[in-house]
């Protein structure tokens, strides 16, 4: 497949996603894919009318047709609900190695990169439509952990574990200004699949060993195409459900699915869980 050109400067904005993209050409196609096609999207938007911005992404475009029809089997690039549940998944699972060096206090660099790949691979969430509300805080709080941890680093401070909490007790942080650079590590990092949890939980992580996240490139989800009634359905005890809630229910299937791909049973549990109980009483768990 033909190469695609150096990214232009005006596009600074994209430059770490796409080497997230090049970083997992190889071992998750997938990742790859939908972080050049946000990458795209993201482009267009800031510049397309410079000679050497056009030059780029016709050469991007390019790649990304030749990749959607040599994958046209993965049900990953041709499913949006299954590829943002594999995404999503994957995301969750750096950010929760991250926070469990971060609560044992391990800090290098490896752990900079984790938080800051987990909050753009949330950002490449966005290709799919608005994200929870969850998930936008897990990404801002990646963002500013790994800005924080690096700067403590530079200047040869001690990080402390977890969110900030201030005098009254409240948890805050400033956001990182959008595209701020924060620099990576040239190694590879290998992260392990722990037990999910998400920003608003915050309970310790204590992974305890490395393992490479499979490829996933033969392996995806179990199809479960959306169709979902325009009426709202009728549960035998009354309860109505409505379409987003119908909607809601086959994500967590989606996500139930994807985490098997990790062997993360008891997550998939936990989201067949959710599923039935959101389809049994209403309530999203």
């Amino acid at each position: 497949m033909a190469q695609i050109p150096e990214c232009p400067k005006s596009l600074k904005k994209i430059q770490h996603h796409l080497k997230i993209a090049l970083e997992h050409d190889s071992k998750d196609p997938v990742i790859s894919y939908w972080c050049r096609l946000y990458a795209l999207q993201t482009a267009l938007v800031i510049d397309k009318s410079s000679k050497d911005v056009k030059m780029f992404l016709v050469s991007l475009m390019d790649w990304l047709e030749k990749q959607k029809n040599n994958l046209k089997d993965n049900d990953m690039i041709t499913n949006e609900t299954a590829a943002q549940a594999h995404i999503e998944n994957y995301a969750v699972k750096l950010f929760n190695f991250a926070d469990g060096m971060d609560r044992q206090a391990n800090y290098n660099k490896n752990i900079v990169k984790l938080f800051f790949t987990a909050g753009l691979l949330m950002d490449v969430l966005s290709v799919f439509g608005d994200v929870s509300e969850e998930i936008a805080n897990t990404q801002k709080y990646a963002k500013w952990k790994a800005t924080y941890i690096h700067n403590c680093m530079k200047n040869g401070e001690t990080p402390t574990p977890g969110p900030p909490v201030s005098e009254s007790g409240q948890i805050g942080f400033n956001f990182p200004n959008q595209g701020e650079d924060i620099p990576q590590p040239t190694n590879n990092f290998v992260p392990v699949s722990p037990t999910t949890h998400t920003y608003k939980d915050y309970p310790a992580s204590t992974p305890n060993e490395y393992q490479t996240i499979p490829n996933t490139s033969t392996v995806s989800p179990t199809e479960i195409q959306p169709t979902v009634s325009e009426r709202p359905v009728l549960l035998r005890d009354g309860i109505q459900l409505s379409p987003s809630q119908i909607t809601k229910a086959q994500k967590y299937c989606k996500f139930a699915a994807s985490a098997l791909t990790y062997d993360d049973v008891s997550e998939s549990i936990a989201n067949l869980q959710k599923a039935l109980k959101l389809l049994t009483t209403g309530e999203d768990s």
